[in-house]
């Protein structure tokens, strides 16, 4: 009997020993389990966190090539889109000394936006190595990105046409001498600050040379067709007060122009290089030479280049800094295709302009600034100097695409500084102001626009002023425009 007990406990025991060898076994089956899913998760999140770090990185590269790329947008040479194309190739190469080049370790494709000639889309993709995705069969992922970027355009003032001002206008392009004073009506081209003539220093905090620059547009439709500038009355400096103050000799001056090839940066005019022709009008009696068009010397170019010739238009005194100097040319600006007047181009202001109104009694409207589409959701700051300087009363309203926009109003001094902080204008529909006898003289008078994300073009794109005037007044201004805000920008 104790045979049979000893020999059942023993036979228990090695059954216990069994079953915890087997419970061993299933946990170490287990935990080898475990452990798997736990090492392919750490592998998975080394991973993830790898290739969130290369997406993050090709998407700076997409950025950086639409930054760079876009300030050459809308593609100012008559290359097709594609590699040739400035805006493309530079998209390219910034991509490139990121790390990205183009059919090597990455693809890179600058594209165009459809219905926004100003902006840049530039789609980057790579195939990423992995690490313990490998495990499961995946060997490399591949990552794609993209980044728009949008450059505001320069604001087009005064006119889309071939030809700006002149005796078919309400007014003249024009462009004071740098001893007449600035109250006169032009902000930039003086010397002299007070309220005098014959400044001896420069005064004027606001005084630049050249005083202004204005663009000649040559679209696709005339690219490699002949283009020739010209200038009515070039050699005319009018003015009622054309002699020195207590009498003296002529106040005249040079007018000099020069023609700028078009280059890779529309928006800033100053830096062209590229001298397609210079002239200089000096000043003349003779009603043979006066009064008529001029072509500019040697600017007839045989093969016009797509984008924005830059034509300057500077003073060169003559006489002594205390005298001459004083006059008022008055001249306007049209270009030729082809020896035809009517053609694709467009002459107009780049970034400010000179305008004289001196048909008296008249009550003029002309056009201020081309407000396209792709400025909605901006703000659009419009600078008249000096205006409405008049001797009666007189109406100022914004017709055009804002005629229903109201807007804010601020003046400020000839110095810049402000008189009159932002404040609504006169009431009414739209942006209306009423001109009291001299109450802007030698000021600016600024305007500012909330333009609606909605904006769309409703007739030609422009925004335009309207004067009423009770009496037999003249008028000199100078009007610059600009748009509030980053001129090159990320979009969605």
């Amino acid at each position: 009997m104790e045979n049979a007990t000893s020999s059942r406990v023993v036979e228990d025991a090695v059954v216990d020993q069994e079953d915890e060898r087997r419970e061993r076994g299933a946990t170490l089956v287990l935990a080898s389990a475990v452990l798997i899913v736990l090492i392919g998760m750490a592998g998975f999140a080394v991973d993830l966190g790898w290739l969130y770090s290369q997406r993050t990185e090709a998407t700076k590269a997409a950025e950086s090539a639409a930054l760079a790329g876009v300030v050459h947008m809308p593609n100012p040479t008559a290359t097709p889109w594609g590699p040739g194309a400035e805006a493309f190739d530079i998209a390219r190469d910034i991509a490139d000394r990121k790390g990205y080049e183009h059919g090597t370790n990455a693809l890179v494709n600058p594209l165009e936006v459809p219905g926004f000639p100003n902006r840049l889309r530039v789609e980057v993709s790579r195939d990423v190595p992995t690490f313990f995705m490998r495990v499961f069969g995946v060997d490399t992922v591949t990552l794609d990105t993209r980044a728009t970027a949008e450059q505001t355009p320069p604001l087009k003032i005064g006119s889309d046409e071939p030809i700006l001002g002149g005796p078919s206008s309400d007014f003249w392009v024009a462009v004071n001498g740098t001893r007449r004073r600035k109250s006169d009506g032009d902000s930039f081209s003086t010397h002299c600050g007070a309220l005098t003539h014959n400044c001896a220093t420069t005064t004027n905090p606001e005084y630049r040379r050249p005083a202004y620059y204005y663009g000649v547009e040559v679209p696709p439709s005339e690219v490699n067709r002949q283009l020739t500038v010209e200038i009515f009355d070039g050699h005319h400096n009018n003015s009622s007060s054309a002699t020195l103050e207590g009498g003296g000799d002529q106040a005249t001056f040079e007018l000099r122009f020069r023609l700028f090839a078009p280059d890779a940066t529309p928006g800033e005019p100053s830096d062209n290089t590229n001298v397609v022709c210079a002239d200089t009008f000096f000043y003349e009696t003779d009603t043979s030479i006066i009064n008529r068009w001029d072509t500019l010397a040697g600017c007839s170019v045989g093969s016009a280049e797509l984008g924005i010739y830059v034509l300057e238009v500077d003073i060169i005194e003559v006489g002594p800094p205390t005298s001459g100097n004083r006059a008022i040319s008055a001249f306007a600006i049209r270009s030729k295709i082809d020896g035809n007047t009517s053609n694709d181009t467009a002459v107009f202001g780049l970034g400010s302009m000179s305008l004289w109104m001196p048909n008296s009694g008249s009550n003029p409207q002309f056009k201020l600034v081309k407000l396209e589409p792709f400025y909605a959701g901006t703000e659009l700051i419009l600078n008249l100097f000096d205006i409405g300087d008049l001797s009666s009363s007189g109406d100022l309203d914004i017709i055009g695409e804002l005629a229903t926009t109201d807007c804010e109003v601020r003046v400020r001094d000839a110095n810049g500084n402000t008189v009159q902080n932002w404040t609504s204008d006169d009431g009414g529909a739209g942006c209306h102001l009423d001109i009291s006898p001299l109450e802007y003289n030698n000021q600016w008078l600024d305007l500012r626009f909330d333009i609606d994300s909605t904006y769309t073009c409703s007739s030609d794109c422009w925004v335009s002023l309207s004067y009423g005037f009770a009496g037999n007044v003249t008028e000199r201004t100078t009007i610059t425009a600009s748009i509030n805000g980053l001129p090159v920008h990320l979009v969605p």
